[in-house]
Parts: structure tokens; sequence; C-alpha cells
């Protein structure tokens, strides 16, 4: 669990930034004090559950992207892709690109 609370600390600050909120904003908007965000973000401090899932609802933080047993070793753009295809990209799109994808990395065949 301390692995996914210091990914939390780290996902929470990113989206804040993200969303340029200042701590000062941010906490006001989930009615904790600016000091226990710090903590949060900094200190791996670990959240109630009510209040972690006003967190990652307000931010956006997709919950799985905390709690899987491994470290992510994904860019950041590929990070931005796969948030813009899980949550902007219609079904037919989604088709578009798996489709697209799969014939980019499938071997030619030389007859």
């Amino acid at each position: 669990m301390r692995n996914s609370v210091s990914k939390l600390g780290s996902a929470v600050k990113a989206a804040r930034k993200n969303r340029n909120l200042t701590q000062m904003e941010l906490s006001e908007e989930l009615g904790i004090t600016p000091r226990y965000l710090q903590a949060i973000e900094n200190e791996s401090k670990t959240p109630s559950y009510e209040l972690l899932t006003r967190i990652l609802s307000y931010l956006n933080i997709p919950a799985d992207n905390l709690f899987t047993p491994y470290e992510s070793e994904i860019s950041k753009e590929q990070e931005q892709l796969l948030y813009l295809i899980m949550h902007k990209c219609s079904k037919r799109d989604v088709f578009v690109l798996l489709s697209t994808a799969k014939a980019l990395v499938e071997e030619v065949s030389p007859y």
C-alpha cells in the first residue's frame, strides 16, 4: 500500500498543477487544510476513503493508475494518449485507432 500512497501524492500534485490550481485552491475545494494536502502530496499521508474518492473524482484521476502492482513505465505522452483514448474517443474512434495500431505492428509477409 505504501507504493500506492506515494503514487497518489505524485498523481495529485501533477493533476493539480495540470489544472493550474494552488494547494490553497484545491484544499478549499476539497474541504481540507492546505497543510493536509501538502502531506498527501509530499509526505505519503494516507487520506480517508471518502477524501480519496473526492480527490480522484475532482482531479479526474483513474484509480487503477494508483493501485497497480507495478510502476508505470509509460511516458507522459503515452499517458496523455491513453487518457484521450479512454475518455474522449467514441467506440468508432477506438476501432479505427486499434485497426491502425495493428496494421503498424503486423509483420509484412514476403509471399
